[in-house]
């Protein structure tokens, strides 16, 4: 390893540390208390984003709960560079909102489709007139529940006496920018943001450390898999999980580690279906989202125990490697721990993957001679492979990793294994 690549994967493990966070968060907390400020959390809103559908129906559940006081800020255009298939994100985050208020008992539409733009335009407007109401967040789920229904005369109903001037709503999003972040159903606290509904557990951790809540947590319903599996091994043993996974991910990285002990303990088939990096298949990722998606990465990973943050980054050449030995490995059908060990390795253990010494660490965790490394790296048959593994993906509506696909069921996200389990559970 060279002194730079050291020194940034030294940068990384320092900019992800709890010490660090802990400290940011004491800072925060002095601060709030010398200005005697409440707890204050900032919500954005934005209509057609149906995890925001679910986010107003919980959030006042929260502040039942905690001594905070909620902001909400609706918004309405995001960037257009965080999203590489806003088409394919849109149709599928309606099918995962109905699902994750199916696990929370939440009402989301039955039937839900795309929004009507004139409708979303009359509701946001009305809705930003509206930040300061007591009620706001009982009028958003109302008026979205009929915006997600495409029901345009109780919209227009509602909307009737909308102001037009959409200055608040600019302002909004330029506070969002300004704040470092990049999408709605997001919640802003004391520095940090909890995006979604699979977030608010972190938030509720926090906000407890701070004895400013019940010392509950409600929100972790999908972090509780694990609970099913002692007595579903037999019932589900042998059936096949398909996994479209990039090393270069962190939320892959931490998605193998769960994956891995899924199969461990049921004897499942996990498959696995490498696909390239985005930016290696030249699909840039902002710097906003590449740092939220670091922090939100390092959070995910302590609250489940998994090592990560003393990383160098496998862009490129040691992506290429790994992939080679990976594929050639898979066909041996030992994959799988190859991978978790390349890239606990390079997540982890500050391992330069674009050395020999660095991939023969890898192979050398799992038993593997390092012999591997010279008869691989002229093979570039995987090219073919992980191109195919991506048209696959996209085909089934997905476009980024961790994708799972279990029968008729296709989810994203590393947080996702609980749809994972119950589609396991009720295939025939």
């Amino acid at each position: 390893m060279t002194v730079k690549t050291f020194l940034r994967a030294s940068a990384a493990r320092l900019l992800t540390s709890e010490s660090l966070l802990s400290t940011r968060r004491f800072l925060t907390e002095a601060g709030r208390r010398v200005s005697r400020k409440r707890h204050q959390l900032v919500y954005f809103h934005r209509v057609d984003d149906p995890y925001c559908q679910l986010m107003v129906q919980s959030l006042p559940m929260l502040q039942e709960r905690f001594d905070i006081d909620i902001i909400p800020k609706v918004i309405e255009r995001l960037p257009a560079n965080m999203y590489p298939d806003p088409q394919r994100y849109e149709a599928y985050s309606i099918l995962d909102a109905s699902r994750l208020a199916h696990l929370y008992g939440l009402g989301f539409p039955d039937g839900a489709r795309v929004p009507d733009r004139l409708g979303v335009g009359m509701a946001s407007m009305h809705l930003a007139a509206q930040e300061s109401h007591p009620d706001f967040f009982a009028m958003a789920a109302d008026l979205g529940a009929a915006v997600w229904r495409q029901d345009i005369p109780r919209i227009r109903n509602s909307c009737a006496v909308a102001d037009m001037d959409d200055t608040k709503i600019r302002a909004n999003e330029a506070l969002l920018r300004q704040l470092g972040h990049y999408t709605s159903g997001s919640v802003f606290y004391g520095g940090e943001f909890y995006v979604g509904l699979d977030r608010l557990d972190h938030l509720e951790r926090r906000l407890n450390s701070l004895g400013a809540g019940d010392g509950e947590v409600h929100f972790e319903l999908a972090r509780l898999w694990r609970y099913q599996l002692d007595e579903l091994d037999r019932s589900i043993a042998g059936r096949t999980v398909e996994m479209y996974f990039s090393i270069r991910s962190p939320y892959s990285y931490i998605a193998l580690h769960q994956a891995a002990e899924l199969a461990e303990k049921t004897s499942i088939t996990l498959r696995l279906k490498p696909v390239l990096p985005m930016v290696m298949r030249g699909l840039p990722v902002p710097a906003a989202k590449r740092w939220y998606i670091l922090q939100d990465a390092a959070r995910e990973a302590r609250i489940e125990n998994i090592p990560f943050g003393f990383a160098v980054d496998p862009l490129g050449l040691a992506t290429e490697r790994a992939m080679a030995v990976g594929f050639r490995l898979m066909e041996e059908g030992r994959g799988l721990p190859f991978f978790l060990s390349f890239m606990q390795a390079v997540w982890a253990e500050g391992v330069d993957g674009t050395t020999d010494k660095g991939l023969a660490y890898a192979l050398r965790e799992v038993g593997e001679d390092q012999s591997w490394i010279s008869n691989t790296m002229d093979d570039d048959l995987w090219r073919a492979r992980a191109e195919a593994n991506r048209q696959e993906m996209l085909s089934l509506g997905s476009w980024g990793v961790p994708t799972f696909r279990v029968g008729p069921l296709v989810t994203w996200g590393q947080d996702r294994l609980w749809a994972v389990v119950e589609a396991l559970k009720s295939a025939p």
